[in-house]
């Protein structure tokens, strides 16, 4: 007796069926819901026409349709000699529910069974690969693509890029792309993704262009991709651009992503204002959407925005990603803010989140700069894997708070343990070695980048060494290393000489340094007029200070916002110089006024070079920094003993710092600043880095 139906229950005819050989696509009219497709399953079994091929693939197909893919499966499986038609329909049933590894199964089944492919199996199976992330598999599909003539299909090749592209091979996937005769929008896009990857923005642009020639038009994922290469190297006026383009083309309402690159690549523009606006235009914003804004408010010198709007995010019941977490501990970083941190790391442990590499590195800057060098030492202890960049964090976590040793042992370490350092590990260890004064050590490792790593030096390692010769006295030989290198100076490279030549009192040097600063014309604050105006000051020429001011006034260029954090009982208040006014007639002016006094007394005499004004004007300029206001807030707040942190976004200043150590000596009172560069742990009138910042 032949089986009966799937699933069991009495059979009860939809359709007579007299004539077995009569054609059968009549009967899957009637397979709109589960129960009929079983009773036509059942009939086809009753007279043996279930392992023909095409009544079997089409009974699979009309499961797969309802989605039960199990019942697919049997179907499939009663079929005697099956095809690649018939094989594509189960594969894509499996493929369409993104069951990458049972597609892979089929697959080389299929290929054990049947002879040669078709476009439409090779497409399904890079698509697992994508999926699963499989080198070799995707290595062994290539060459059959290549072998069967299909590389140059333009759906095969499709895939093929994307899954060069998602296993790291961007050269692979630019050598399919350009064998391609006929391109489209959809095949650019995922190339442009591939660029972006390995961080070749000239060639997402220059792609564009060949679409242009070839009359191609764009579309969201293309247009996404622009938008994002914009970004990335600050091209605010093409971003611009491409934004207009996609609002013309009605692309930007209807597509999330596109929307959100577009916040991303003004946010990375520093064109805050319009990425808010954008924001606040979306009314369904996902999790993705608020990372964004969160992150992009963090990296522009707007942390108190970004912890607003995460708490704006945990009010509205927004679902926190780990990417979302590992943002706003970006903003805790930069402001100091512990309390916050730690409430983050808690939140991370409550819920469960799995933390990657990203997060505990992300844990570590922040536990490092709030002022938890040890902590961020047991976080860094804990984690199972480490990789080049956890590494270089707590180097360089050692290195800001004038560890130097720690610094130099874990980078020892870190390549006993097979770990190759690269170019952001050599910047973290420079730097220890410019904070802490060690020239030898200094050039010990920058030699040994170049040598043993094969790393050439950039920019930012040429800073550091200028800054670490420079610092330590040795001008000359500054000045000579910067007209022995092989690249052409850039601003970091004169300012930290710049820097130098005050600290030395090099006034002669200073002023030809800041001429070749200022030629550069890419200092958008106007730090460097600041700083030629420090130098002026400095010597007593009091109108060439005011002139260098007037000028950076005239074009129009304004100093980054100057402001310290402080958290007192769990709560953080930020100040900024206007708040000197704030401060009238309050308790904080009658502490100051009272430590200011004592301060004079045991010798205090003000540094009126770090105020842009005359006489006793600049006394009360310099009474106004908001360091100063900060921690005589947290005296008054803090409570008996309790040590006074506090965070400023700038580098603090000769007097700032010279203060800081006459209140400590006065109140015996532990304070601890980090400023833009480093860490200072002042007691009893002493700093710790011994007046070498």
């Amino acid at each position: 007796m032949p089986p009966g139906p799937p699933g069991g229950g009495k059979i009860t005819p939809i359709i007579s069926v007299q004539n077995p050989c009569r054609p059968l696509l009549h009967l899957f009219l009637c397979t709109k819901t589960l129960s009929p497709t079983k009773q036509l399953h059942a009939h086809l079994i009753i007279h043996g026409l279930h392992r023909d091929v095409l009544s079997g693939s089409k009974l699979a197909n009309a499961y797969i349709e309802l989605g039960s893919l199990h019942l697919a499966r049997i179907a499939f499986d009663q079929i005697s000699r099956r095809n690649l038609r018939s094989w594509n329909t189960i594969i894509s049933g499996y493929s369409n529910s993104n069951r990458s590894g049972e597609v892979l199964l089929l697959y080389r089944q299929m290929r054990r069974e049947c002879q040669g492919v078709d476009s439409f199996n090779l497409v399904f199976a890079i698509k697992a690969i994508i999926g699963l992330s499989q080198l070799r598999d995707g290595e062994s599909v290539h060459c059959l693509a290549i072998k069967s003539g299909m590389e140059r299909d333009p759906y095969v090749a499709r895939v093929l890029v994307e899954m060069q592209v998602k296993l790291g091979s961007v050269e692979d996937a630019r050598k399919v792309f350009e064998e391609v005769s006929e391109r489209s929008s959809v095949l650019c896009g995922v190339m442009m993704k591939g660029y972006l990857k390995i961080s070749k923005e000239c060639e997402v642009f220059q792609l564009f262009s060949q679409m242009r020639s070839s009359g191609l038009m764009l579309d969201a994922l293309t247009l996404e991709g622009l938008v994002r290469a914009s970004g990335n190297v600050s091209a605010v006026g093409e971003g611009e651009a491409f934004h207009g383009l996609g609002i013309k083309m009605d692309l930007t309402n209807s597509n999330a992503f596109l929307h959100t690159s577009l916040i991303d690549m003004y946010m990375k523009c520093g064109l805050v204002d319009l990425a808010v606006k954008l924001f606040e235009e979306v009314d369904d914003k996902d999790v993705v959407l608020w990372t964004s804004m969160i992150l992009g408010f963090s990296k522009n010198g707007k942390a108190v925005e970004a912890l607003a709007l995460f708490h704006k995010m945990l009010r509205e019941s927004i679902s926190l990603n780990a990417f979302t977490l590992a943002s706003i501990l970006i903003a805790c970083s930069s402001l100091g803010s512990l309390n916050q941190g730690k409430s983050v790391h808690g939140y991370m442990i409550r819920n469960g989140i799995t933390l990657d590499v990203v997060n505990y590195t992300s844990l570590i800057d922040m536990y490092a700069k709030c002022g938890c060098v040890a902590t961020a030492l047991r976080v860094f202890n804990v984690m199972s894997k480490k990789n080049v960049v956890s590494w270089s964090a707590i180097i360089n976590a050692f290195g800001s708070h004038g560890l130097y040793s720690e610094a130099f042992a874990f980078f020892d370490q870190m390549i006993s343990e097979n770990q190759v350092p690269n170019s952001i590990t050599f910047i973290s260890v420079l730097s220890a070695c410019s904070h802490s004064g060690k020239v030898e050590e200094g050039w010990k490792y920058f030699n040994l980048m170049r040598r043993d790593y094969g790393i050439v030096p950039a920019e930012e390692h040429y800073a550091c060494m200028v800054d670490l010769l420079g610092k330590s006295g040795k001008i000359d030989d500054a000045l000579y290393f910067i007209n022995r290198m092989p690249i052409k100076p850039g601003a970091s490279i004169w300012s930290a000489l710049l820097c130098a030549c005050k600290i030395q009192r090099r006034f002669d040097l200073a002023e030809e340094v800041a001429k070749k600063l200022l030629s550069l014309e890419d200092d958008r604050s106007g730090s460097a007029r600041v700083l030629l105006s420090n130098v002026y000051a400095d010597v007593g020429k009091w109108e060439m200070a005011k002139n260098t001011m007037m000028k950076r006034t005239r074009k129009g260029l304004h100093k980054s916002v100057g402001f310290t954090s402080i958290e007192v009982k769990k709560k953080l208040y930020v100040f900024t110089s206007d708040d000197i006014k704030a401060c009238k007639n309050t308790q904080v002016e009658t502490l100051w006024n009272y430590l200011r006094a004592g301060m004079k007394r045991l010798g205090y005499i003000p540094d009126l070079s770090f105020a842009p004004h005359d006489g006793e004007v600049k006394q009360e300029v310099l009474c106004g920094h908001s360091e100063k206001l900060a921690i005589v807030f947290g005296l008054l707040k803090a409570g008996d003993g309790v040590p006074i942190r506090v965070t400023k976004n700038l580098r603090v200043c000769g007097d700032c710092h010279t203060t800081i150590k006459y209140i400590s000596l006065q109140t015996g009172r532990k304070i601890i600043m980090r400023d833009l560069k480093r860490f200072h742990y002042v007691g009893d009138g002493v700093c710790s880095c011994e007046d070498y910042w």
